[in-house]
């Protein structure tokens, strides 16, 4: 049954950084093979090499859609675990061993260097680009390549550190203490409730006339003050003769000059004002109006 999946670009650079690594890695062990000495360290090379190219073919099949590959974690050799759990030296009497220093010749000690820095370099690779992987699959098959390469290498160190290659350095007590005392359990918790918001800042009134506020872009109007009632005013002077207006009372004089604003300031005195002065006028003297009555 083929494995089909739609990459991504960002994941197809990755896997393509990945494999070619991994080919990289299983070319120069074959190259560093010639250089060892120690059987131990031969043993751990060729363990570890038949791992590397059983995984790699994994990566393929997955990838070229040609089945599902096996991510399969890696087992350390037994002998070497026992040998690192009977035979480990403490920190303190290690010392760094280079019996060939300043030379061209490629010893054990190299090769073991060669093989842990190429397990580091392929971890942080295939963790990088498990990250950018679209498919559950091929994430998973990232993620447990990374896992095995960072095995590989603690073995890889543990077989230094009982040579004298890859001392363990440690800090003094006091220097750890300080370090590590300023880290303290949290206790957990949890906030109760969301805070609310903020209300918004309330906007000062804008100044000036209506036409100032919209050239300054704003829509904050004054408020409408409330109308009131208009006062009765008399406007029967207007439409009446100078004969009639002398028989009036003389109280409707004011009552012509409100009348006379009212029609400077462009009020329309007609109306309810007519419809009162007519009815306080006296029925018998609205007879003996002059027929010059000038009603334009």
């Amino acid at each position: 049954m083929k494995y089909t999946h739609p990459y991504g670009a960002h994941e197809i650079i990755e896997l393509h950084e990945v494999l070619n690594g991994a080919l990289n890695a299983i070319h120069t062990m074959q190259l560093y093979a010639a250089h060892v000495a120690d059987d131990e360290l031969r043993q751990l090379l060729n363990h570890q090499m038949s791992f590397m190219q059983q995984a790699y073919n994994s990566m393929v099949h997955t990838v070229q859609g040609l089945g599902a590959g096996e991510s399969l974690p890696y087992r350390p050799r037994r002998q070497a675990t026992q040998a690192a759990i009977h035979g480990m030296h403490q920190p303190h009497t290690s010392t760094l061993q280079h019996s060939h220093a300043h030379s061209a010749q490629v010893d054990d000690s190299d090769v073991a260097a060669a093989l842990l820095g190429i397990h580091k370099a392929s971890a942080k690779a295939k963790m990088s680009a498990a990250l950018e992987a679209s498919h559950p699959q091929i994430r998973d098959m990232l993620l447990q390549g990374a896992v095995n390469c960072s095995h590989q290498a603690y073995e890889v160190w543990k077989y230094m550190e009982r040579k004298g290659y890859y001392p363990l350095a440690v800090l003094s007590e006091s220097t750890n203490a300080q370090l590590m005392r300023a880290y303290q359990p949290l206790t957990p918790t949890v906030p109760d409730s969301v805070p609310p918001s903020a209300p918004a800042p309330s906007r000062p009134m804008e100044t000036g006339s209506i036409s100032e506020q919209l050239a300054r872009g704003t829509q904050n109007y004054p408020a409408q003050q409330p109308v009131s009632e208009p006062t009765p005013v008399n406007a029967s002077h207007l439409f009446s003769s100078p004969a009639y207006r002398e028989q009036l009372n003389p109280s409707l004089e004011n009552t012509s000059m409100i009348a006379d604003g009212l029609h400077t300031e462009g009020t329309d005195p007609l109306g309810t004002l007519t419809h009162q002065a007519e009815t306080k006028q006296p029925r018998g003297r609205k007879k003996s109006v002059s027929p010059d009555l000038d009603l334009g």
